[in-house]
């Protein structure tokens, strides 16, 4: 065997073996790109499910401005003694029953506003592994010569 000869069958094993990395790393992206889509449904269901609770929140804080408002807009003229204190009491506890709820859907935006943000945050590094992936194999494919 010739000095050309071995010389070329070692540039074509480093070859082959360079198409093997590149491969290897084309898989691994396709994996990771998988991953990044698969999380980004799960982002974008969680900021549906936010868009979801602030219009609710939003109907409960509007429901919640009218009930506290009762005590004060109806007349005292007619509606007055043991009935009327009964009346403002009941509409005070359910007051306080709804700001209590409201509190409850509070929690839960933060909640979802936490989740939001760990998932934007695995986004961005889970892109990165994808771009460093196929940036891997790229390179692995130009070395070929």
């Amino acid at each position: 065997m010739s000095k050309d000869d071995a010389a070329e069958k070692k540039r074509q094993e480093k070859n082959a073996q360079n198409r093997r990395e590149s491969t290897r790393w084309q898989q691994i992206g396709n994996e990771r790109k998988a991953n990044y889509d698969k999380n980004q449904k799960k982002l974008e269901r969680l900021k549906e499910a936010k868009s979801k609770l602030e219009k609710s929140m939003k109907n409960f804080a509007q429901f919640e401005s009218q009930v506290k408002q009762y005590p004060t807009k109806l007349s005292t003229g007619q509606f007055k003694g043991t009935l009327r204190d009964k009346f403002d009491e009941k509409a005070n506890k359910m007051g306080t029953a709804l700001h209590t709820e409201e509190n409850s859907y509070q929690r839960n935006m933060a909640k979802l506003d936490a989740e939001i943000a760990k998932k934007e945050l695995e986004q961005g590094d889970l892109l990165g592994a994808v771009e460093s992936a196929f940036n891997t194999a790229k390179n692995f494919l130009a070395s070929i010569f």
